[in-house]
């Protein structure tokens, strides 16, 4: 099906944006590693817009989009602090969590009702994302009994939680238009605002942009045909069908570590990679 293709290529332009910055943008400061995607991907958001048909916006749409940004920016925040705060042992597994939370706010906000055996698909992916990345040697529940003494813990579980509302928000953002055209027009409200904001706290620094101009071209252009992906995916299936094989980009990170950055394979990870593998079966058997 289109909407699972789509999907896996949501995930894999994601994953590539993370190997992007870590090759590229080891040594910069993150405000220069946030800015050059946003920077460079705002031209081929704008370049797209008079391509598409215009869509008749519904009411509604101008208000859903003002109270989108913000939101998103507050996820991505609480990402960034998180990863600040404690070991990505302790934070990267929570990731995993927004398609279970998309579960209540996709019901609530779209009247969303995956099948039984949807929702199995989607819990099995959660855990799944849960176990690639929980280190063995500190045991699997390690991320949840740190929850209550480790900030950057706590930040990722509601960072996920944030990231579910604004997903449900951008599927509402599509009913109210248009898969590409919201998609572009939420792109182009949301990079503008982080980086007049970044440029407003003196975080935008050109200087360490123009070495890594190929980088940031790159990064820009993954982003690009992520959102386009996502929002053409999102429109075809429920949310957290869509952002469970999303969440698949675990893997596609987990490749680059080993065949790029030749790291080790650890063996745990295995069993994670096994669970999101059935999970995303199961979602796309349910999804027929």
């Amino acid at each position: 099906m289109l909407w699972i293709l789509l999907s896996l290529g949501t995930a894999l332009f994601s994953a590539t944006e993370a190997a992007l910055t870590r090759h590229g943008f080891e040594h910069a400061s993150p405000s220069s590693a946030v800015a050059a995607p946003l920077m460079t991907s705002l031209p081929l958001f704008a370049l797209t817009l008079p391509f598409l048909d215009a869509p008749r916006l519904e009411p509604g749409f101008w208000t859903v989009l003002a109270a989108l940004v913000p939101i998103n920016a507050l996820g991505f925040y609480l990402q960034s602090w998180s990863f600040k705060s404690s070991p990505l042992s302790l934070t990267v597994p929570f990731m995993a969590f927004t398609p279970a939370f998309v579960l209540a706010t996709g019901f609530i906000a779209l009247g969303e009702t995956p099948s039984m055996l949807g929702c199995l698909g989607v819990l099995v992916t959660v855990a799944g994302g849960y176990l690639l990345y929980a280190e063995k040697d500190a045991g699997i529940w390690a991320p949840f009994k740190a929850v209550l003494q480790e900030r950057g813990s706590m930040l990722m579980l509601a960072a996920a939680l944030v990231w579910s509302v604004a997903s449900v928000m951008g599927k509402k953002l599509i009913l109210l238009s248009s898969p590409l055209y919201a998609g572009c027009i939420f792109s182009l409200a949301h990079n503008l605002a982080l980086l007049v904001f970044l440029a407003i706290i003196g975080q935008v620094r050109l200087r360490e942009l123009r070495p890594r101009a190929g980088h940031a071209l790159s990064l820009g252009l993954c982003l690009y045909l992520h959102i386009i992906c996502h929002f053409a995916a999102v429109s075809m299936t429920t949310v957290a069908y869509m952002l469970s094989i999303k969440r698949l980009n675990g893997l596609f990170a987990l490749g680059f570590e080993r065949f790029v950055f030749h790291q080790p394979l650890l063996r745990h990870r295995l069993h994670g990679t096994a669970w999101m593998t059935a999970g995303a079966v199961i979602i796309a058997l349910a999804g027929n």
